[in-house]
């Protein structure tokens, strides 16, 4: 056999000589496309479902929404795995699929069936936005004399903001915390002494608690805009909001 390969080579010279620059210039023209990492990612494709519900305990968050998503989203094409754990007021899954599907479409499928899914009020699931290496690192964070709402604060507006500076970072999750809020008590005697509506309160909270633009004011050679500052800043403001009028006397929250 071998001799018969090297007749053949020595007699068809130039298909030979043909055939060898062919290969070498598609391997030559193979490498220059191949991509190359210095730490490929050797993980399948993974989709993960992360839902918060603060307030409800490990176990309510099983049963209503872990349970439930991993249910629905059972049989879909390609899927080889399943992990998911249940904390306090969050549900994380993580849904493996096989080497020969596409990322882009098995996460549009996980989204598809989601949008067919119904939750509890207030409860809506979000995807990771990548999948490369999912959670990596988990801290908590903790202060003297601090509560919880500062700490919400501290998370949201300074450490979440410099994490993500960081280069191969792609997000950060948070749970837990209070954000800071401004109830209104409303006394339904004053209500109904004054002849307001709870709707009348409601549409005088909103329209005050709003900027509005204006037009430009020209005074010489230059141009002044105007606008109108109206976001509720502290208390006060909430309080001098105007509800109606009565025998024209305003009524203020």
């Amino acid at each position: 056999m071998i001799l018969r390969l090297v007749e053949f080579a020595l007699v068809q010279r130039v298909l030979v000589f043909v055939l060898g620059f062919v290969l070498l210039f598609g391997g030559l023209y193979a490498f220059h496309i191949l991509d190359i990492a210095a730490y490929p990612d050797p993980s399948p494709p993974m989709i993960e479902v992360i839902t918060q519900y603060p307030g409800w305990s490990a176990e309510e968050i099983e049963r209503q929404i872990t349970i439930p998503i991993e249910t629905t989203l059972t049989g879909m094409p390609g899927l080889t795995d399943i992990r998911s754990l249940s904390l306090f007021g969050l549900s994380d899954i993580k849904f493996y699929f096989d080497f020969g599907t596409k990322y882009f479409v098995d996460r549009q499928e996980v989204l598809n069936r989601l949008a067919m899914m119904s939750f509890p009020s207030g409860v809506q699931p979000v995807l990771s936005p990548w999948w490369a290496i999912a959670e990596i690192y988990r801290y908590e964070l903790v202060g003297n004399d601090t509560t919880l709402t500062d700490l919400k604060t501290v998370q949201d507006w300074v450490l979440q903001r410099e994490f993500k500076r960081v280069p191969g970072v792609v997000d950060v999750t948070a749970f837990g915390g209070m954000t800071k809020q401004y109830h209104v008590d409303l006394n339904p005697g004053a209500l109904i002494s004054y002849g307001v509506t709870l709707p009348q309160v409601m549409t005088a909270l909103a329209n005050s608690n709003a900027n509005v633009g204006g037009n430009y004011l020209t005074i010489g050679a230059q141009n002044f805009n105007i606008r109108g500052l109206g976001l509720f800043d502290n208390l006060s403001d909430i309080e001098n909001v105007m509800v109606a009028e009565k025998n024209g006397t305003p009524v203020f929250i």
